[in-house]
Formats: C-alpha cells, sequence, structure tokens
C-alpha cells in the first residue's frame, strides 16, 4: 500500500470520532460496540465488539482493532480508567444512604437546544440525562 492509500484509510477509519450513547445501555464509536447488561444491584456485565468493515481494506481493518486495543485493552487508554471509575462509584453508593453522585463536569457551559441540553464534549451532560431519565421511569405510575 502506498503512504497516499494509508493516509486516506487512516482518515477514513478514524476521522473525528465520536461517542455515541443509546439509552439505557448501548455505547459506540469509531471502535467499538459496547453493551452493558446488569446483573444484580452489584454487578454489571459488560460486552465490547470492535467494529470493522465487512470487505473493507485489510489496514483499515487492522487500524480499527489496534486502536480498539489501544483503548479497550488491560493496560488501555479507556477501559482501566472508566472501570475504576465505576467500582468507585458502587462503592460509594454502599458507603451510605442517601449520598450524592457528582456529576456535575460541564454544568456551568451547557446550553438548552431544540433537541435538549447541550455542552462540551468533555462534560457530563449525557450521564446527567441518562440518570434524569431512570429515574422518570423508576418513579413512573404503572399503568
Amino acid at each position: 500500500i502506498e503512504e497516499q492509500q494509508v493516509r486516506r484509510i487512516v482518515r477514513a477509519v478514524g476521522g473525528s470520532g465520536f461517542n455515541l450513547n443509546l439509552f439505557p445501555n448501548v455505547a459506540c464509536s469509531m471502535a467499538f460496540f459496547r453493551v452493558l447488561q446488569p446483573i444484580s444491584v452489584t454487578e454489571t456485565e459488560i460486552h465490547h465488539s470492535v467494529i470493522t468493515m465487512d470487505g473493507g481494506p485489510a489496514a483499515a481493518n487492522r487500524y480499527r482493532l489496534r486502536l480498539h486495543e489501544h483503548f479497550q485493552g488491560p493496560m488501555g487508554f479507556g477501559t482501566p480508567d472508566d472501570s475504576e471509575a465505576w467500582e468507585r462509584v458502587q462503592k460509594g453508593a454502599n458507603a451510605g444512604e442517601n449520598l450524592w453522585i457528582m456529576l456535575n463536569r460541564g454544568l456551568p457551559g451547557e446550553k438548552p437546544s431544540e433537541d435538549g441540553l447541550v455542552s462540551d464534549v468533555s462534560a457530563e451532560t449525557g450521564m446527567r440525562a441518562a440518570y434524569q431519565q431512570w429515574k422518570k421511569m423508576m418513579t413512573a405510575e404503572v399503568k
């Protein structure tokens, strides 16, 4: 493969990236598809799948796999960090009754739009929205 082809493939599979969370338990990005499956009050299974292109260039699929391994692996950029955060939230939730879990990152920068609140990519706006929806569903009257 020529350098120009590699550059085109990297741009095509890397792009600017994105994170898409579908309430209540699906997440995906340029590199992975993730399903969170609650098992009990204290346990959740997380299933990861790398996203590749059926019939796509082998070099592009290798790049996607390396990107997935870089983020999701045991020494990866994201999964160890995410797992540690989830464990700490669980420990904090077990520390007592009626304790707050702070999800305030980006709160001052939120702005209303036609689709709801929008904010900076590093804000916890999506997490707040998920918890608000969960609370709404859990406190709704059963019909």
